[in-house]
């Protein structure tokens, strides 16, 4: 468990030195109303893991919200973490998790990154979207 908890870390990092760098490419922007549900679509597929993160608009801190795995034996993702079961959710696909965001508030807004990889690569991130209220 150290082991596994220590490559992820280590993965995290780096993930988050590729996040700088996809901070400064455009991003999908997505509106939506206060305490409305939002479902965002990762654009990458994986066999082993799938993440999500967030970056509020405010601080530069990276949040992982949700992740996804599939043990050797599994076909399909199930959640292995979720920050808050009460405001967000994994939508499972076969090689894909998209993540819903239940009640949106204005915490919630800012960047959105999907991450995945295999069981032999680093991660990989999706194009980042950007979440904003809208009239």
């Amino acid at each position: 468990m150290v082991k596994l908890l220590t490559v992820f870390i280590l993965q995290l990092q780096f993930g988050t030195f590729r996040l700088c760098l996809l901070r400064k490419t455009a991003s999908d922007l997505r509106s939506v109303h206060p305490g409305e549900n939002i479902t965002l679509n990762c654009d990458i597929t994986a066999n082993y893991e799938m993440l999500w993160y967030h970056q509020s608009s405010e601080e530069m801190k990276l949040k992982v919200l949700i992740v996804a795995g599939k043990g050797k034996l599994d076909k399909s993702f199930s959640l292995s973490y979720n920050i808050n079961e009460n405001h967000y959710d994994g939508i499972i696909n076969t090689r894909s998790v998209s993540l819903e965001v239940v009640g949106v508030n204005e915490s919630d807004l800012g960047l959105y990154y999907c991450g995945g990889r295999n069981i032999t690569t680093s991660i990989q991130f999706g194009k980042a979207i950007r979440l904003t209220f809208g009239g």
